[in-house]
């Protein structure tokens, strides 16, 4: 086994696993003065960027995304965001493919019939980590197999609850999603030397009170590397508020220059603060 960190974070709108034990862009404004009770744009960008030692996370290879859902898969949208930051990324490596698996195909309970495992791969000399989910039927002819970099949980709570536990992504907000209160989607990564490994995103659908397209777009694009939140921001998505903002120039362009070819993984946030306000 080789250590890994884990980060989780959520919206307030909202076997073994030894695998799992590892440890935009047109133009736009960003205020010259920030508000009195808002943190100046740089210090923001550290925040939503640093992991706990103050250094920067990123995939190394194009992430394969895997739909779990119980009901709508919210295909549309999967897409299109995963279109959307394709085409607005240049330097990021793409996002491989998307799988879609309905759980009503697999008629048997989660529990002790579904295992998770993370093998490691190789992605065109890259060393790189697949999670191989494996819903296991009553025949091995049976077995359903879904791989993929990151998981999107699309179900009601119960079932999340129990892919939360079979991920280890159950940290506090795991508690707290699992508690039914105001959390209703929350993500949780791994990574290794400070590059993405796998990351989960658990969306309680089933509750008309989840915001399910803000959870989608939010949790998604913070899979990507956008760590944290950064309360009360004016500017970025990520200001755990619940508000939903139009402009999401600004989460682009800080993708952008996360994913720049002068920025490595483990590289320290304040390199790629500097970057981004360059880059307006």
């Amino acid at each position: 086994m080789f250590g890994v960190t884990q980060l989780t974070n959520n919206r307030s709108i909202p076997t073994t696993i030894r695998m799992l034990a590892l440890a935009a862009i047109s133009a736009f404004s960003v205020p010259q003065i920030a508000l009195a009770e808002e943190k100046p744009i740089f210090d923001q960008v550290v925040e939503i960027l640093g992991s706990e030692r103050g250094t920067v996370r990123k995939w190394a290879y194009a992430p394969k995304v895997a739909v779990i859902h119980d009901g709508d898969p919210q295909r549309d949208q999967i897409n299109a965001l995963v279109e959307m930051v394709n085409s607005q990324i240049p330097n990021f490596p793409g996002v491989g493919a998307i799988e879609f698996f309905d759980l009503s195909q697999y008629d048997r309970r989660l529990a002790g019939n579904t295992h998770f495992r993370m093998p490691t791969v190789d992605f065109n000399g890259v060393e790189g980590s697949i999670v191989r989910a494996l819903f296991q039927g009553e025949e091995e002819e049976q077995n359903r197999i879904v791989t993929g970099n990151i998981f999107i949980f699309l179900t009601g709570l119960e079932a999340g609850i129990t892919f939360g536990a079979l991920t280890q992504s159950t940290p506090s907000l795991g508690r707290q999603f699992a508690e039914g209160s105001a959390t209703k989607c929350y993500f949780h990564l791994m990574s290794k030397n400070d590059e993405l490994r796998a990351g989960f995103i658990f969306i309680d659908n089933q509750d008309a009170r989840t915001p399910v397209a803000e959870c989608l777009y939010e949790e998604f694009m913070q899979t990507l590397g956008l760590l944290n939140d950064s309360n009360g921001s004016s500017v970025f998505t990520f200001d755990n508020t619940g508000i939903v903002r139009e402009n999401k120039e600004p989460d682009f362009r800080l993708l952008q220059a996360l994913y720049s070819q002068d920025v490595s993984a483990g590289d320290e946030v304040e390199k790629v603060a500097e970057l981004f306000l360059s880059l307006q």
